[in-house]
């Protein structure tokens, strides 16, 4: 049985969960109205002031599920009635405040914002511009930051603060790399659903709707034998199941090439498979494009792959992370991106007793394809390769996390870099920590570790022939 990290994660789940249910009815536009009521049937409130308001929360959090929001490009917002409870002032004075007569605080504040009151000192939140520079003067550290954990959390300052004190998202900033959303306490942030344009196409007869499953949804279904996961989503209407690791083989094939090349004119080469690197690349560092592999992610690969052996194929990305929605939307070959989170649901909604179905196979993958998933996969995967193939060796550089990746894009635009191959992952761990994963624990490494070790075969090359029998172009376009 799945168990639930937090109570933000379960009342998500259900909002997913009924309206997975009113999709299969196909009655999606009562939703809105009657799930609010079906979950908080009141009179108490279950964690809010009231249930009138856990209802208007409910209510938006249904709206952005069915997959209605006011600009259709945004994949994230925030829900500005739920966000109401984080402190509104950063910046506090303590009771370890030990009047000193020094008042440091005082000379530091560039607003004149704090002033001495009957010894202590009193920050006046009309001027303060949360500089923190008095926290810093401080000797005996008693002025306390609170941060906001949307906003500490985001790697590139797209999170701000409005004049009613509720979170806004510059998205001119905005890589789409979730850490808000999973941070957030009050589940005020949430991103924007595909869940029932997949339902509909599920019910649909006129086209063959293909599952993509990334290689971290080992880490997710820990509860049940992973075969029977490939059972339920067939018998959710999916024509096949098929491991997007497959399509992590075929990048390493074509990836390893094109590094060939580079190096062969003294340059050097980042990864493209996580888009929240390619995004923050693209927002801060925009002169590095250049160093960043043309290659295809393993998704749109795999999409490649799937329509052109079936030319009515629907193919559907499930996963761990927001951004592969942005990647999604940029290179227009796979039709729909759903999390983790959004599959259990689906499967909650039929009441499917995943532990009583027969298993299903699935063999499609190398070890190294599978190990795409965990921090450090894809630079193993490409070296792995290029030693099979009797290359040199190449330095390579895993950057796990974005302050990692900051730290090596700096180096590299300097010219002070010391790797030849760059592996960005936006998040820390890799795709096994992705922010819309319901699971993050210690053994998730280790599942991922014997996921690969199970693969048939081991080698890439031995994995992908597929793509060179298809003639698969894997150039971004």
């Amino acid at each position: 049985m799945r168990k639930y990290e937090n109570y933000v994660q379960k009342i998500k789940s259900d909002v997913l969960t009924e309206v997975s249910k009113y999709a299969f009815k196909n009655l999606i536009e009562q939703a809105p109205l009657e799930i609010p009521k079906g979950l908080f049937p009141g009179p108490d409130p279950t964690h809010r002031c009231c249930v009138f308001h856990e209802r208007a929360i409910t209510e938006k959090m249904v709206e952005l599920a069915i997959g209605q929001s006011s600009k259709p490009e945004r994949l994230i917002e925030v829900i500005d009635i739920a966000c109401d409870q984080c402190p509104v002032n950063r910046f506090t004075v303590t009771e370890t405040c030990r009047a000193c007569i020094a008042h440091r605080c005082v000379g530091a504040c560039p607003v004149d914002a704090i002033t001495i009151i009957s010894g202590k000192a009193v920050i006046d939140y009309d001027k303060c511009i949360e500089c923190g520079r008095c926290k810093d003067a401080c000797p005996y550290g008693a002025i306390s930051d609170v941060m906001r954990p949307c906003k500490r959390l985001c790697p590139t300052g797209a999170i701000e603060i409005d004049a009613q004190k509720k979170a806004v998202i510059n998205y001119d900033l905005c890589i789409s790399c979730g850490a808000c959303v999973y941070g957030c306490p009050f589940g005020a942030i949430q991103e924007i659903s595909e869940l029932v344009k997949v339902i509909q196409a599920l019910e649909s007869s006129k086209k063959n709707v293909y599952a993509m499953l990334a290689p971290s949804f080992v880490t997710q279904f820990q509860f049940v034998e992973l075969g029977k996961v490939i059972t339920g989503l067939k018998k959710l209407g999916f024509k096949d199941v098929v491991e997007v690791a497959l399509g992590a083989d075929a990048v390493t094939l074509h990836e390893s090439e094109e590094l060939k090349h580079v190096l062969s004119q003294g340059k050097s080469l980042t990864s493209s498979c996580c888009p929240g690197f390619v995004n923050y690349i693209g927002l801060k560092f925009p002169e590095l494009m250049h160093h960043v592999s043309t290659t295809v992610s393993p998704m749109t690969a795999m999409s490649r792959l799937i329509k052109a052996i079936d030319t009515d194929a629907i193919t559907v990305f499930i996963g761990p992370c927001i951004a592969k929605k942005s990647e999604k939307n940029r290179q227009k070959d796979t039709d729909y991106v759903l999390t983790f989170e959004e599959l259990a649901a689906m499967i909650d909604a039929r009441s499917m007793n995943l532990s009583e179905m027969d298993p299903s196979p699935l063999d499609n993958a190398s070890l190294y394809g599978r190990s795409f998933a965990a921090s450090g996969g894809v630079g193993a995967s490409i070296a792995a390769h290029l030693r099979e193939s009797g290359e040199s060796s190449v330095t390579i550089e895993t950057a796990d996390g974005i302050k990692a990746c900051d730290r090596a894009l700096k180096l590299l635009k300097v010219k002070k870099h010391n790797f030849e191959f760059l592996e960005g992952m936006a998040c820390e761990g890799g795709c096994i920590k992705g922010p819309v994963t319901m699971h993050y624990g210690p053994k998730d490494l280790r599942a991922i570790k014997d996921y690969a070790n199970s693969a048939h075969e081991t080698r890439s090359k031995d994995a992908a022939w597929v793509f060179e029998q298809h003639k698969i172009d894997l150039e971004t376009h």
